[in-house]
């Protein structure tokens, strides 16, 4: 390729980059529209967490596999819950522990159990943690703890956002149970049958 058509070509591939980032971002804020209403609509079935779990891994997570450890729950658990929005608070909060983790020994820890008539779900990882200041704001749409380290592991500062709003929508909570420490590690407790109907 000659100089100019190879610039061409790291132009396009920047402002690709940037509209797949757009569109993510747009998507992501929709969802976060229909969570935030006072009564949000959730599909809730009856939903098998061993197998959701396994699913979320398989579906996108495959490549990363061998950084992902499941801690073996009772395989039987069940909870009535909106399999896809559960999915996708997992999701984020996977993605956002990989992103900040050591790319060739980071690990990622997911385990899930019953609790009386609670669902509680963990989420590890061994990476740098998050300050005592900013856990209190890791729930906010856009907030960044480490606006450098941020540019250089990508993401649109609506993952925890959003994965908040599905523990919210569902009667729950999200919380960081280790702030200070190496490793961030979440917490979502939400009730394994709905106390409001939605």
């Amino acid at each position: 390729l000659g100089p100019e058509l190879f610039a061409i070509l790291i132009v396009v591939d920047k402002f690709e980059a940037e509209i797949i980032e757009m569109e993510k971002i747009v998507v992501s804020l929709l969802e976060a529209e229909r969570l935030n209403e006072r009564h949000a609509k959730l599909n809730r079935t009856e939903v098998t967490i061993s197998e959701l779990v396994a699913a979320l891994v398989d579906d996108f997570f495959d490549r990363h596999r061998h950084r992902i450890d499941i801690k073996p729950g009772d395989p039987d658990i069940t909870a009535h819950v909106d399999e896809a929005r559960i999915t996708l608070m997992l999701k984020n909060l996977v993605s956002n522990a990989l992103r900040y983790s050591d790319k060739e020994h980071g690990r990622v820890t997911v385990s899930a159990e019953a609790t009386g008539s609670e669902l509680v779900f963990v989420v590890c990882d061994n990476g740098p943690g998050i300050a005592v200041e900013d856990a209190e704001r890791i729930g906010e749409p856009f907030y960044r703890a480490d606006p450098s380290r941020a540019r250089q592991t990508g993401g649109t500062g609506l993952g925890l956002y959003l994965a908040t709003l599905v523990a919210t929508a569902h009667g729950g909570q999200l919380r960081l149970v280790n702030p200070g420490e190496q490793g961030a590690c979440f917490e979502i407790r939400l009730p394994r049958v709905s106390r409001s109907g939605a």
